[in-house]
């Protein structure tokens, strides 16, 4: 929770509990009034949070990961929308990796992809590519309890090399449930 949340939060309660003397017609206004505030900002938490892209400007490992929470017995496809910078070095046969895994303690889901040369500069693209698809399949549990769910967990790497890497752009990442699992 942030300090502005936890202090909203406590004007919202101090409000309410001085509103002793107030009418009932009072309280509803100020409940939806505090209610609208509240969703806005979370809207806005959103807004933001998918609007950023993550800048990759110099390092020798690269680790991007993610989670998403996923219905059991269905297939999810995972790509990440990147982007070369005219200036980006160090990824010249270097090829990046895909993760998966089922909850934090699941069995890591590998795919390599090939190396980023092949891609043109400040031209955004998927990886991995269409015809590369990364599908992932979550079985149902043992017990067949139906529509669980389940934390699928996700990542982008480039951490065997050693080399230095930059000029990478993350635009976003995309998990989105499967026709077919591979």
């Amino acid at each position: 929770m942030t300090l502005s949340r936890a202090r909203d939060m406590t004007i919202d309660s101090y409000k309410r509990t001085d509103n002793s003397g107030a009418s009932k017609g009072d309280e509803e206004e100020e409940n939806k009034t505090t209610k609208a505030r509240r969703q806005q900002k979370q809207r806005q938490r959103k807004k933001t949070r998918s609007e950023k892209t993550a800048e990759l400007k110099q390092v020798c490992w690269l680790q991007v990961t993610g989670s998403k929470r996923v219905k059991t017995g269905k297939s999810y496809e995972i790509e990440f929308n990147i982007t070369l910078k005219a200036d980006a070095f160090g990824w010249n046969g270097l090829p990046l990796s895909l993760m998966a895994k089922i909850g934090a303690k699941g069995k890591s889901i590998w795919k390599k992809i090939k190396p980023l040369e092949e891609t043109g500069r400040e031209e955004k693209f998927d990886i991995p590519k269409p015809e590369e698809k990364f599908i992932v399949k979550i079985p149902k549990p043992e017990d067949d309890k139906g529509d669980e769910d389940k934390d699928l967990f996700f990542g982008l790497y480039e951490i065997w090399s050693n080399k230095w890497k930059g000029g990478l752009l993350i635009n976003y990442a995309t998990v989105k449930e499967a026709s077919s699992p591979n």
